[in-house]
């Protein structure tokens, strides 16, 4: 029988199997146990003013509702979730939110921890190494050049001083513990 529930323990993963993949579970999800705890997702009422705001929602995506009961509940198999990755993080949630739970908040949290278990659609992955690798989010390409050149703009152009920043950023962040190969 599960014990009742107490706002100060939230476990998240309590009933996962650990991902031997990544060094830091443990670590993380204990972290993550903590963070969740400080939320107070207690607080949501699950009266679904998230979800009706949701545009990923109102296109068969994510249901932020049921994010939020199951992350209450600890009924989320991160490695496996792939639900939280349909999120456009555009804060509407937390915006509508009157108890100031922060939804989106919590899949941010729930999206780093799924991430550095291994759980992290490929497209995302290939965004951070080039991020990693050349500072840029997105390719530079032909077109990409032209519209610049038509608009007036400079070329897009990072120094290697900048680069070598970025890898120094992302190694001290959450984002060096993805792995993006």
């Amino acid at each position: 029988m599960n014990e009742p529930y107490n706002k100060s323990h939230i476990s998240i993963g309590a009933n996962q199997k650990l991902v031997k993949k990544s060094p830091h579970t443990p670590d993380l999800l204990n972290s993550l146990q903590s963070d969740l705890a400080k939320m107070e997702l207690w607080r949501c009422h699950q009266c679904g003013q998230c979800t009706a705001v949701c545009p990923s929602g109102k296109h068969g995506g994510i249901m932020t509702r049921e994010i939020m009961e199951r992350a209450a509940e600890e009924a989320l198999l991160l490695q496996e979730e792939e639900s939280i990755w349909l999120c456009a993080m555009c804060n509407s949630c937390s915006e509508r939110c009157q108890l100031g739970v922060d939804p989106a908040f919590v899949i941010t949290l729930l999206r780093q921890a799924a991430a550095s278990m291994g759980n992290c659609p490929r497209h995302f992955a290939d965004e951070a190494k080039l991020f990693q690798t050349t500072g840029m989010s997105f390719p530079s390409t032909g077109m990409t050049r032209k519209l610049r050149k038509e608009l007036g703009l400079p070329e897009l152009c990072m120094s290697q001083k900048t680069v070598d920043e970025i890898r120094s950023i992302v190694r001290r962040t959450s984002m060096g513990r993805v792995d993006v190969e």
